[in-house]
Formats: C-alpha cells, structure tokens, sequence
C-alpha cells in the first residue's frame, strides 16, 4: 500500500516537472539572441490572464509597456510557451506594419485558421486569411468598398439617418433616457443590413417586435471576438483546438446569413434592380457574373463587411456618443459646425460630410481614447532583422510573432497631452496623418493588410453623428463611466450605457 502511494506521488511529481519543463522551455529564448525578456515570467508566460482568465490583456500588456518603454525599442516576451516580441518603439511599429511589410505579411489571426476546420466562411474573410488566398479575398471584397460606390450608395445612410432621427424622436418622447449600446447596435444593423442584402432589417421599423437579423449579427460578431482570446490561450496545445473543433463563427448564424444571402439575390434578381441600385449587393452580383464566384464566396464577402460595419463600428458609435455627452463644449462646437453645412433642406451630400473638419476630429478622438482594437500582431513570414539600436540588430526567424501595442501608444502620455481627456482639437489641421506615417496613432492598423473597410466605418460614424448631434443634445445621466476590461483583450465601456437625449429647435 504504502508502496503504491510513494510510486503514485514520485510519478506525479515527475509529471508535474515535465509540465513545468513543457512550459518554461524556451523562456531563455529572447535572452540567448541578445534581446530584454520582459520580466516576471511565470510557467503561464508574460500574459497570464489568457489562461486564468483573471486579467484583461491590455492591462497586462500595460505593465510591461511602462517599465520598458523609452530604455528599450523592443522586447522579448511570451504568450504562454511561445516566444513573441513586444514592439515599444512607434517607428518599429511603422517598419513592420509598412516599411518592412513583405517580411510581416500575416497576422495572428491567420495562424489559428487551420485549426478551425469547420469554418467555412471564416476561411473566406481577409481578416483570417494568408498568403495569396488573403490578397484575392481582399481584391474581391474591397472592389466594392470603393469610395465610389460608397457615394453612389450614399442615400443608404441618408434614408437611414432620417430613419435612426424618426425612431429616437418617438422614444424621448416618452423617456428622454435611451440605452444607447442598443440604439447604435440599432443603427449599424439597419445600415449594413441595406447596404450588403437591400433589405429593410425592421431595427426601426419594427422596433417592438425581436429583430432576428441584429440578433444573429451580434452573437455572430461577439462570439467570433470571444473565440479569438480562446485561441490565443490555446497556444499552449493548439491540438485542443482540433480536439474541440473550435470556430469563429457559431453553425447557426452561418446558416442563417447563408439563407440572407440566398433570398437577397434572388429578390433582386426578380425585382430587376440590380441595375439601378448601387450597393454591395450590386457588387456580389458581379462577382458571381464576371468571376464565376459561387454561393460560398459571395457569402464569405458578405459577412466580411459585416465584421467591418455592424459591431466594431456600433461600438466606435457608442463611446463617440459618450465623449460628446462628457464633453458639452465640444458637443456644441460640433453642432455650429453641422449647422453651418446644411444645405435648403436641412440636409447633407457625401462630399460635404466626408469634408467635415471637426466631425472628423471627434471621429478620430474618440477611436484613439477607444482603441477597439487594442493590439496588433503580425506573423514573420520571411527571416529578418529589427534594428534594436544603431549598433545592434536581432535577427527575427520565419513564425515569430510581433505585438504592436497601438492602445498603449494611443494612452501615451509622451504622444499625446493629458490623454485621458477627449479633446478632439489635438488631431486639427489633419495632425492625425502625420501621427499615422510615425506609427503612433494606429486606429485602423497601417500597410497593405490596413483595415479595408476603414471608409465604411468612417461614413457610417459621420452620417449617425451628424444626424444625432444636429437634432439632439446629448447628456451623461449618470456618474461618470470608466471603460474596463474584462477577459478579453479590449477596455471598452460595459453594460448598459444610458444618455439623455434633449431635442434641439430651432
């Protein structure tokens, strides 16, 4: 008996050492080739919230920004067992994302599709795709994207900008206070819903009844951002990933956008419009006519510019709304502004709002104080070097993977002044590009594999602003919010977020 039990805990302890050897294997790596490691290191890596799930990776990833920052350009750390590095310098940040892109040409999220087996449509979106298969999907899907179609589609968000105006005037005039995560959610649903299929999503017109498409959009989008911290933490043993069968996107939402798709097309086929009716549809249209694609491709290309419109920018809306409604002076400044660009009808065209100074201030404001996106990595697809000083490189092996941490840049108090506060004015007279070409500001990513639907978001933003704003004062009802981060790897505003909205006459 007591035999037994010695065998028992001297094979225990012997497992629990090759588990403690497994992980901690390579954290001499950095050290070795000459490169800073991020200190401590535990047998969970640099990041140990990925897999306790106590901690938000920006906070994480905070800690280490602020003890290495200004003394190093780069530093090695590790996701678990894997050896990455964390950029520090903002110019580093511009050669990997710009200058030196043909060595960088993945991302991390590229990395996990192979083992997301099941996922068709996520195999067909750029934002998961590599190699050459990434610069055809994004050829395709970014055709219709266009700055000119967006004009020509632009009575889209005109219609439904009236449409957003209509339905909040009902409300208040009930209840001043509305939830203002759902009304945005409300507005991007509507929009998208238009824009990609030519259908009426019902988020106004049918307020009080369960809106199927705004549901399936959001656990679609939520459940796609939840599975990628999941993934991240799996880099430990990606085989579980397999064993699991994760996915991005839940089997139900691909059947139901699948199934939107379908109708869509043949609605507009009958209907004879396709002509006639510049939209995403339209393009989806051509593709299946000029390409040959097929049902599979079309609705991959559909469900990318939903990432890219429904949740991402629902969310830049919301805090936008939110910065206004802490910020009455610059609410008002944006609002004479409006004012003084309205056209015999109290109306905007395209060229006008895309032209809005102040507006596109508080656009770009409020994504930095944001930062929805709060890191970027990228997959070194090609050996190089990074330049640590100008008498020392280290050489940087094909797989290894590079975290530019943009909202630790956006929060940087040595870029930009007192950068907690809201203050739209710092990026006046286009300060933003400049910002950009250095690396610093980051909002919509940089280099070949930028966001392509940064034209999109920026649209849907300004129209949905320039509507609320010119017909309603916003106020913060309650104490002051801080955004907060959870499991994941973002700090956003949680909850219900509820603002009062006050008419304007004039």
């Amino acid at each position: 008996m007591y035999i037994l039990l010695a065998l028992f805990l001297v094979i225990l302890h012997l497992l629990v050492l090759l588990v403690y050897l497994y992980l901690t294997w390579h954290h001499k790596y950095w050290s070795k080739r000459g490169l800073t490691t991020a200190q401590p290191l535990t047998v969970l890596g640099t990041y140990p919230g990925l897999l306790t799930r106590k901690s938000n990776l920006v906070i994480d990833i905070q800690k280490i920004y602020d003890k290495y920052k200004g003394k190093h350009r780069a530093v090695g750390v590790f996701v678990t067992r894997q050896p990455q590095i964390l950029i520090l310098d903002p110019e580093l940040a511009h050669d990997v994302l710009v200058g030196n892109y043909r060595c960088y040409k993945d991302s991390l999220t590229s990395s996990y599709i192979r083992h997301a087996k099941q996922d068709k449509y996520a195999r067909l979106n750029p934002f998961w795709a590599s190699g050459e298969s990434w610069r055809r999907l994004r050829s395709e899907a970014q055709a219709g994207l266009s700055g000119h179609r967006l004009k020509h589609g632009y009575a889209i968000w005109k219609q439904g900008g009236k449409m957003l105006i209509n339905y909040m005037t009902q409300q208040v005039d009930h209840n001043n206070t509305l939830e203002t995560r759902d009304l945005c959610f409300r507005y991007t649903a509507h929009v998208m819903a238009d824009f990609i299929w030519g259908i009426d999503a019902g988020t106004f017109t049918r307020p009080e009844q369960p809106n199927k498409i705004q549901y399936m959009a959001t656990r679609w989008t939520s459940y796609a951002f939840y599975m990628i911290s999941w993934f991240m933490a799996t880099i430990v043993a990606p085989g579980i990933r397999l064993l699991l069968k994760f996915r991005f996107y839940p089997k139900d939402t691909e059947e139901f956008f699948s199934n939107l798709t379908k109708e869509s097309i043949e609605m507009r086929l009958k209907s004879g419009k396709n002509s006639s009716r510049t939209d995403y549809l339209s393009h989806l249209l051509q593709l299946r006519e000029q390409k040959q694609a097929t049902h599979d491709d079309l609705v991959g290309h559909a469900l990318t510019v939903l990432l890219d419109g429904y949740d991402t920018t629902g969310t830049a809306l919301l805090h936008a709304l939110y910065y206004l409604a802490e910020s009455p002076a610059a609410q008002q400044k944006l609002r004479t502004e409006i004012f003084s660009s309205l056209d015999e009808e109290k109306s905007i065209d395209f060229d006008k709002l895309c032209g809005l100074p102040y507006l596109e201030q508080v656009v770009y404001e409020s994504l930095r104080l944001s930062s929805l996106i709060p890191q970027y990595t990228k997959v070194c697809t090609t050996s190089t070097d990074i330049k640590l000083s100008e008498l020392k490189n280290i050489r940087v092996e094909k797989g290894i993977m590079i975290m530019i941490p943009n909202y630790q840049f956006h929060h940087d108090e040595k870029y930009f002044s007192d950068p907690e506060d809201f203050r739209p004015e710092r990026f006046d007279n286009g300060a933003y590009q400049e910002l950009m070409r250095k690396g610093i500001f980051l909002p919509f990513s940089d280099g070949p594999r930028v966001c392509m639907g940064i034209r999109l978001a920026l649209l849907t933003l300004k129209s949905a602003l320039f509507y609320i704003i010119c017909n309603f004062y916003v106020v913060r009802k309650t104490e002051r919010l801080i955004p907060r981060g959870d499991s994941g790897f973002g700090v956003v505003l949680q909850g219900d977020i509820n603002l009062e909205y006050r008419r304007v006459f004039r």
